[in-house]
């Protein structure tokens, strides 16, 4: 259900990179990656829906922004439920709250190495990191094509892309998947005036990131090896990237793959 929103919102900077006047629903917002880009687009000016299958993870990130004046509520969804993504867009449309900006930011990744990974894994990665992302860009993009537009904005990762190590098989398919479905839907849906891209991070300090980063010596062995600007991301290295795609000032990019990596794709 859809928590009390913040009373203030900012006014949102001027220019192409405004949010102002606009809506933006983001899953998994109560992780480190989803929290940093409810506060980056409301930063810019949109009012926040900030969605988790955690209702509680929601309501502290919604109070999280109502501390930074950002204008937000909280909403319990569980994204690879297609009755749940139903209604609650259902509801969202009922009370006028229909997004202008939808990010698939919701994933999992369940790492273990291609001889050892089993069906559940892989059954629960391509759940969240596939299947939840496609059914809930469809559902928004059936109502933005209603209202005449708007913007999708999927998380792949560097391993949609490329390896980015061991233990990694069925998460980077479920990422390459995205990358993929990303250029489906910006081709099928640009004639609807709805805009597709997506976001490729490197390894960000997360806490999903935590088995990846182990320790100082296995993130300096990463650094040295991998990312020419010389640190791990972190989660408000996203910020830009989620703005520019959800703006005016990508007015004209879309199917496009964006990596925020520290420059690991390039480095390979």
């Amino acid at each position: 259900m859809l928590a009390d929103h913040a009373t203030a919102s900012p006014a949102g900077p001027p220019g192409l990179f405004s949010l102002a006047g606009r809506t933006a629903l983001v899953t998994g917002a109560g992780g480190g990656l989803g929290r940093a880009q409810c506060e980056a687009l409301g930063t810019a000016g949109a009012r926040i829906i900030a969605s988790d299958l955690d209702p509680a993870a929601a309501e502290e990130t919604r109070a999280y922004l109502a501390r930074r004046s950002v204008d937000c509520a909280a909403l319990e969804l569980d994204a690879t439920s297609t009755s749940a993504v139903e209604a609650a867009f259902d509801a969202l449309e009922a009370s006028g709250d229909l997004p202008d900006v939808l990010v698939n930011n919701a994933g999992v990744s369940l790492r273990n190495s291609a001889l050892e990974a089993t069906p559940e894994e892989f059954d629960t990665t391509l759940a969240v990191n596939l299947r939840a992302t496609y059914f809930t860009a469809q559902r928004a993009a059936r109502a933005m094509r209603e209202r005449g537009g708007g913007r999708i904005i999927n998380l792949a990762s560097i391993g949609g892309l490329v390896v980015d190590g061991e233990r990694s098989s069925v998460y980077d398919a479920s990422k390459a998947a995205v990358v993929q479905v990303t250029k489906n839907m910006a081709y099928e849906w640009g004639r609807y005036g709805i805009r597709v891209n997506a976001i490729a991070p490197g390894y960000m300090r997360t806490a999903m990131t935590t088995d990846l980063l182990p320790d100082r010596a296995e993130e300096d062995r990463l650094v040295a090896t991998h990312i020419p600007l010389g640190r791990i991301g972190e989660p408000g290295d996203l910020a830009g990237a989620v703005v520019f795609l959800a703006s005016d000032a990508s007015a004209y990019v879309t199917g496009h793959t964006l990596t925020v990596d520290g420059g690991w794709v390039v480095s390979l």
